[in-house]
């Protein structure tokens, strides 16, 4: 349009006006007078290169705000997410007190603990369905709740108020899940791996930092068990409200409005949008194989953090001189050991990824590599089955179940962003599968026995992997 413009213009200037004519004769006359003319060439004034250099500037300064945006909203979930692990991982320590003052069967408070996590998993996503630039202040409630949890865990004294506590924690947990939805809407599609699991992998930080923080409390302020305990779960709790208060602070992100375009002008998707399955029936049933993947993977994970001493416990017991030169100090190392291997899985995930996508990662490649760390997570889980008197080989299961099952949620979440846009009515279900997962496989290995953790794990592993391997093959067909 402007050498249009400037051609005709110059035609004016050069050879004069045209003879009067309709409109459509003199434009004609003007055009076949230049058609053998070389191009007039374009020029600018100060004005316009002034102009021209304003909106550069202002497009820049535009750019880098959006990305100092996500930055800080990116940032405040991770907070977050450190956070609930804090707050998860000190139950742990507080619990061996509270087992002193309540001799009853406490059951009853894991399964408000999990009523819970159902109720806030899924009245999150629903609630940010309907009001969609409230995420934010979903996930600052979360983070309240969470923190009173932790002040009133080592206070129970009671199995009721234990029930209490538990259900406040877990729907704080269930309400801060909806910030893997907020973070796949405030970054681009070939970042949500990377951030899902630097997400979540911080979680992993929090709950093997809780135990320490509980044991540096005690050494320097020579304090008993019990009151470390008390001081450190109202730190974790002073952190979780403080990282909530600041998230309402900065506006929330919205779902990304979804484009579609017809058939004859359609072009391959771009890298940085979603694109939606060709039926919805397809989506639901991508959502549903989601959240039971979802279900298994935490479940082999949490299984194993919560189970992995009294395995060894119960095979020392049910089988005499099976593992019998474990140690007490070992199996607490060994619970650990599981948690970093876990933690540096979800980190290595994502720098991992990182690289291989700038390097464009041919079709399918992440479908794949998650694919490998659940056949990872199974062959680790597997281990102790075949070889039970191994020490060997349960070391190695740790090591293994836990980098194998590191990168399972987060990879799930992002398979089901690239595939469909991310509904509020998705975040709910997804975090449905993942809260009730901790609930679900937990009950069944107290039902069965500690003992029996290895053949629960392999289960739940071999569930991932196969969900896995159907995605996949659609994905490659």
């Amino acid at each position: 349009k402007i050498r249009t413009g400037l051609v005709m213009a110059d035609a004016s200037a050069s050879h004069g006006e045209p003879d009067e004519c309709d409109d459509d004769d003199g434009e004609a006359a003007l055009l076949l007078s230049h058609a053998h003319a070389p191009p007039a060439p374009l020029t600018f004034s100060s004005h316009d290169m002034h102009l021209h250099v304003e909106l550069s500037l202002e497009s820049s300064t535009s750019l880098e705000d959006d990305l100092n945006r996500r930055k800080r909203r990116s940032v405040s979930y991770v907070l977050c997410f450190v956070c609930m692990g804090l707050a998860v991982g000190s139950t742990g320590p507080a619990f061996a007190d509270i087992t002193k003052h309540i001799h009853v069967n406490l059951s009853p408070a894991f399964v408000a603990r999990g009523a819970g996590g159902i109720m806030g998993g899924t009245l999150g996503g629903l609630i940010l369905q309907k009001f969609n630039t409230k995420g934010h202040a979903i996930v600052a409630a979360g983070a309240a709740s969470t923190a009173l949890a932790a002040l009133l865990i080592p206070q129970a004294r009671v199995l009721w108020q234990a029930g209490v506590a538990l259900f406040l924690l877990d729907a704080g947990c269930g309400l801060l899940q909806q910030a893997n939805t907020l973070i796949v809407w405030a970054q681009p599609t070939n970042r949500h791996t990377i951030w899902l699991n630097i997400l979540n992998g911080t979680f992993g930080f929090g709950s093997l930092l809780a135990p320490l923080a509980v044991a540096a409390v005690a050494f320097m302020f020579q304090l008993n068990h019990q009151t470390a305990v008390c001081y450190a779960s109202t730190g974790a709790a002073a952190v979780a409200l403080a990282s909530g208060v600041g998230l309402v602070s900065i506006d929330s992100p919205t779902q990304p409005k979804i484009t579609t375009t017809t058939s004859s002008s359609s072009s391959p998707s771009s890298p940085s949008s979603p694109t939606p399955s060709s039926s919805y029936g397809r989506q639901i049933v991508q959502v549903i194989a989601t959240a039971l993947a979802l279900n298994a993977s935490v479940g082999a994970e949490t299984t194993f953090g919560a189970f992995a001493e009294a395995y060894v416990i119960g095979q020392q017991t049910k089988h005499p001189g099976r593992l019998a030169n474990i140690s007490e100090s070992e199996r607490d190392i060994l619970s650990s050991a599981f948690w970093c291997s876990f933690t540096f899985g979800r980190f290595a995930c994502a720098f991992a990824l990182d690289r291989y996508i700038q390097r464009k990662a041919t079709k399918g490649a992440e479908e794949i590599a998650l694919l490998m760390q659940a056949f990872l997570a199974l062959v680790g889980a597997l281990m102790p089955v075949v070889a039970p008197a191994s020490r060997a080989a349960l070391w190695a299961s740790a090591l293994c179940v836990g980098a194998g099952v590191a990168g399972l949620v987060a990879g799930f979440l992002a398979q089901v962003a690239r595939a469909m846009p991310v509904s509020g009515n998705v975040a709910a279900a997804t975090a449905l599968g993942t809260m009730t997962g901790v609930s679900l496989w937990q009950t069944i290995t107290t039902a069965l026995g500690a003992e029996h953790m290895m053949e629960i794990i392999s289960v739940a592993t071999g569930v991932a992997l196969v969900i896995q391997a159907c995605f996949v093959a659609e994905k490659l067909t």
